[in-house]
């Protein structure tokens, strides 16, 4: 199993460099990917759920109104204080992503490009694609084999990755860093349907809105 922990540190190094290069002004600006949070509250959310769990405080009941409620409990803290105790958790978190938690690990890489895309930085190689893809796609196989549905299979310059061992029911001839955005439903439908590659696009289509909402106005990403 690869350690996930060393790629998950350096999207954490790059996200608070940005924070910090930015300046208190700009984190407030809204994050067209998560409409409902500033930038400091995107990057507070990912601090605050290893910190929580490595502080004991688990969810019991709604996992939405949890989430909500460990961001709320950071209101108000700066970057430097919420550094501090992201790294502070850094003993649940490499537990988590290199145990096969790479779920915390993938919602950092894609929180990353949220935040590059409201603070207008963007950067399409700050990405592993050996890593990154594999884990996207992975995250679809069973909700792909419950549809009855064929593998995803991306093909790109860099290399080309299948969900899982079936026949290709969706071919995706793009970047990596564009599967990404694609598998965690940052593409319109009307974007996913451009894509092309497959003959049953709608039933992909509902697959991703029905795991993450897919935004209704684009993102207007590149």
């Amino acid at each position: 199993m690869t350690e996930l922990f060393p790629a998950y540190d350096a999207t954490r190094t790059r996200m608070l460099e940005l924070a910090r290069t930015a300046g208190p002004e700009a984190l407030g600006a809204t994050v067209p990917a998560c409409p409902d949070w500033t930038a400091l509250q995107l990057i507070t959310h990912c601090v605050s759920m290893p910190a929580a769990l490595g502080a004991g405080d688990y969810p019991t009941g709604d996992l939405n109104e949890w989430i909500d409620k460990i961001l709320t409990d950071r209101a108000g803290s700066s970057v430097d204080a919420l550094a501090e105790e992201w790294v502070g958790a850094n003993d649940t978190i490499a537990g988590m992503v290199n145990g096969g938690g790479a779920m915390l690990f993938d919602d950092l890489v894609v929180h990353e490009h949220d935040l590059r895309g409201a603070l207008g930085v963007p950067d399409h190689s700050a990405l592993d694609a050996s890593i990154m893809v594999p884990s996207s796609l992975a995250s679809c196989v069973a909700a792909l084999e419950e549809a009855g549905l064929g593998s995803i299979e991306v093909r790109s310059a860099e290399g080309t990755w299948r969900s899982h061992d079936a026949e290709p029911g969706w071919i995706l001839e793009i970047s990596p860093w564009e599967a990404v955005r694609v598998l965690y439903s940052r593409r319109t439908a009307d974007e996913l349907r451009a894509l092309g590659g497959s003959d049953t696009i709608e039933a992909y289509i509902a697959l991703l809105d029905a795991h993450l909402p897919l935004p209704i106005v684009s993102l207007n990403e590149a």
